[in-house]
This record gives C-alpha cells, structure tokens and sequence, in this order.
C-alpha cells in the first residue's frame, strides 16, 4: 500500500468521524450538554450559535473534496511513476494534473471558507502559510511537469533520429 493511499485511507476515516460527530451534536438541544457538543465547541468545530445545518455540511463536504484531490493526483502520479520512464507525456500529464488538484484544493477550501464564515460570525477567514504553501506547489508542480514533457519529447526525437 503506497503512502498516498494510505494518506486518503485516513482523510478519509476523519472526515467520516467528524461528520459523524457533527450529526450526533446537531440533535443536542441548547439546553443539553453532551461531551462530545463540548468537546466540538473546544476544537471549533461547532459553532455556539444557532447555524444552518446544510450549509455547514456544504462547507464540510467542499473541504473534503478540496482535501482529496490532491491526493487522489499523488497516487496516480505515483502509480505513473512506477509504471513508466520517468521521463514520458504520461507522467508529465499526472503533473499537470497534480498542480491543477492543488489550485482546486485552493479554490474549493476558500469556497469552503467563506461558507463557513457566513455561518459563524466568530469564524476569521485568513490567509496562511498553507495558502502559499499550496500555492508554491502548484507552481512547482507545473514547472516539473513542463519539464518532463520537454524531456519527453527530446527523447522521442532522439529516438527518431537513432
């Protein structure tokens, strides 16, 4: 089992927990106190005012998609990786495809955001160093891929020639 695999493996069971635990707090009334209500107005992850339910699940639901995409592209890259030269149009696409997960993590998880922020006033949407973190990524990503397709097609000319 690759490590990429095992990364979605796990988003994945956490993603599930907490929507879980969200499910089992919304039915808590205000009056109730439960230890996992508390336990999520501890981490943030509820807010204390009332909310509108679908739109914080929206707002779950496009942070885990922003969350697996890149993901998802890493395991095929490296399934690419292992299968063909390293240098072939093939891997250069799962780059490109890398990169665009990761401007996707970044416009999904904005998106996300702001749904989030229109919820719960205490909610402050900010840009961190994950955001250019993710950003410089990207970047990366492109430019590996570009470069590998350039390999590519030099050594499909060589080739030729040969």
């Amino acid at each position: 089992m690759s490590l990429a695999s095992m990364l979605i493996f796990f988003t994945v069971i956490a993603w599930l927990l907490i929507v879980l635990g969200l499910w089992q707090a919304s039915g808590v009334g205000a009056t109730e106190s439960s230890s996992l209500l508390r336990l999520l107005h501890h981490w943030h992850m509820m807010p204390k005012q009332p909310f509108d339910a679908p739109m914080i699940a929206l707002a779950s639901l496009l942070a885990f998609v922003a969350a697996m995409a890149p993901l998802v592209c890493l395991r095929s890259l490296g399934k690419a990786l292992y299968a063909q030269p390293p240098l072939s149009f093939i891997v250069a696409g799962r780059f490109l495809w890398l990169g665009r997960a990761l401007v996707i993590n970044i416009v999904v998880s904005f998106a996300a955001g702001l749904i989030a922020a229109s919820q719960i006033k205490d909610y402050q949407l900010t840009f961190s160093l994950g955001f250019l973190g993710t950003l410089i990524a990207a970047v990366l990503a492109y430019m590996v891929a570009e470069m590998v397709r350039e390999g590519a097609r030099a050594a499909e000319e060589n080739r030729e020639f040969v």
